[in-house]
């Protein structure tokens, strides 16, 4: 009998250490089941890695293995693989431009000049006159629901769906808090509604309240154009926006020719909010800018990572481009406008006309962003040709950098006005006081005082940015970056 027990003990003990064990089991192969979604990120990481080893400009700091498996996110992965090269100058990555995007989004707004699903109007954030800071309406496209509604440059917001907490906190070193009501009110609005009521001030103390919807719209690259008569001379203001595609060709070419038309010696243009866009419309607009003697001379050259160069020079293409003059316009000296906003594409423009205006080109605002490389975009997921439905992102990694008829480039530490690389002078925006075009604007003035007396004002700018602290950070969702459409490699 107590044998009969003692077996019947051990058979129940064993019975439940195998059901434990079972249980075990089963439970860990439900926790390593990975989701559907995850497994399709996981392979666009390692599409995205197998890409940049083939295209990246600095593909010599990627890692020769690369496991997907450690990354639920596709983005994620990027993140990794482009904080790899490290600036010695800086000690940090060189490379805070590569970026992954929804299909098709970002190329069909830039070569189509098309927007959607925003209002059409950006803010900045100023001290408004009662101290407190406020965010006011820097630019506005005409044909957006924004433009439509009569909205404007140097408006103030004052009321976001009928509450008044509109005022950021900012820190002791000018940042602006993304945790206070007033921040998180302005982005909500913007970015995360299909439709919001704004109520603005006007510079003369008037309200205007909207309400507005976002949607689909054709953006206009040039905002402002205006010709002054300064002594003698002809001066042609152009506000320049955004390099879009045939749209702001057309844009640039109207432009031109009115200056032209009208005698125009002198040229401003501004692109203090310029992130740039399409290399092939920034050539267009070089060349119409630059000398007749500019004609069939270089205007820049491509540097690649080895394997890259190899396969272009192997397919026969071009890494240089040229002055291609198809007007006769032929401005006597440049002033371009700038600020931390303007980028890669307008960087460029700016470039490749420095050495055929040697002691005539000016940079005028604060220190650009500093971009001198560029992209294309990499199908990940998917293929140009496919017809089913298509997954996945379009792939911008740094590709290529771009040097001047001097073989000058490398500057992603900005432009800086007033240098001796960069001869000009640091200026106040008035985006929160003054609409475009007016001769008051501090940057505008500084053109149109040099232009008369061959000399910048060195006094008044100084004490307009001493009277308040200079806001570190805005909010923005335009894009920084120049997108080549005509090279990629085709597999």
């Amino acid at each position: 009998m107590r044998k009969i027990e003692i077996r019947f003990r051990l058979f129940v003990g064993l019975s439940l250490i195998l059901v434990a064990l079972f249980s075990s089991c089963q439970k860990e192969k439900v926790e390593d089941v990975i989701p559907a979604a995850t497994l399709k990120e996981q392979s666009w990481a390692k599409d995205i890695y197998t890409n940049m080893k083939d295209i990246y400009l600095w593909n010599d700091a990627l890692p020769s293995t690369f496991d997907e498996k450690k990354y639920t996110k596709a983005d994620d992965a990027l993140t990794y693989l482009i904080g790899l090269k490290i600036d010695p100058q800086t000690n940090k990555a060189i490379d805070h431009y590569s970026f992954i995007d929804k299909i098709g989004n970002l190329s069909g707004e830039i070569s189509g000049g098309t927007a959607s699903g925003d209002y059409g109007f950006m803010v900045k954030a100023a001290f408004n006159s009662s101290n407190k800071v406020s965010f006011y309406v820097n630019y506005v496209y005409k044909n957006s629901s924004a433009g439509l509604a009569g909205v404007a440059r140097s408006y103030e917001v004052v009321k976001i769906n009928g509450s008044d907490a509109v005022h950021p906190d900012a820190d002791a070193n000018g940042y602006l808090v993304t945790t206070s009501a007033g921040y998180t009110n302005m982005v909500n609005a913007l970015f995360n509604s299909t439709s919001a009521s704004f109520s603005f001030k006007r510079t003369d103390g008037t309200l205007l309240s909207v309400s507005l919807n976002a949607g689909s719209y054709a953006i206009n690259s040039v905002l402002c154009d205006s010709i002054y008569t300064v002594g003698s001379s002809k001066v042609g203001y152009m506000v320049f926006n955004q390099f879009l595609g045939a749209s702001s060709q057309t844009e640039i070419t109207n432009t031109i020719t009115k200056f032209q038309t009208n005698g125009v010696k002198n040229v401003i243009i501004d692109l203090r909010y310029n992130g740039g866009g399409s290399v092939e419309t920034c050539e267009k607009f070089s060349t119409m800018l630059a000398p007749v003697s500019a004609n069939n001379k270089l205007m820049y050259t491509y540097k690649m990572n080895t394997a890259l160069t190899n396969y272009y020079v192997s397919k026969n293409y071009s890494l240089t481009t040229n002055f291609a003059k198809t007007n006769t316009f032929e401005p006597t000296r440049i002033y371009f406008i700038v600020s931390a906003s303007t980028a890669s594409a307008s960087e460029l423009l700016i470039n490749v006309l420095r050495p055929y205006f040697p002691g005539n080109l000016y940079l005028i605002g604060s220190t650009t962003y500093g971009k001198p490389c560029g992209f294309w975009a990499t199908p990940i997921g998917y293929t140009d040709k496919q017809t089913t439905t298509k997954e996945g992102y379009d792939l911008y990694a740094v590709s290529f950098e771009m040097t001047n008829a001097n073989n000058e480039g490398g500057y992603y530490s900005g432009m800086t006005p007033g240098t001796t690389k960069y001869p000009g002078i640091d200026a106040y925006d008035s985006f929160n006081s003054l609409p475009w075009g007016n001769t008051n604007d501090p940057c505008l003035a500084q053109a149109l005082y040099h232009i008369a007396n061959s000399k910048f004002i060195t006094s008044t700018e100084q004490k307009v940015r001493s009277n308040q602290p200079e806001l570190k950070y805005s909010i923005s969702n335009q894009f920084n970056g120049m997108i080549d459409f005509r090279k990629r490699i085709y597999k």
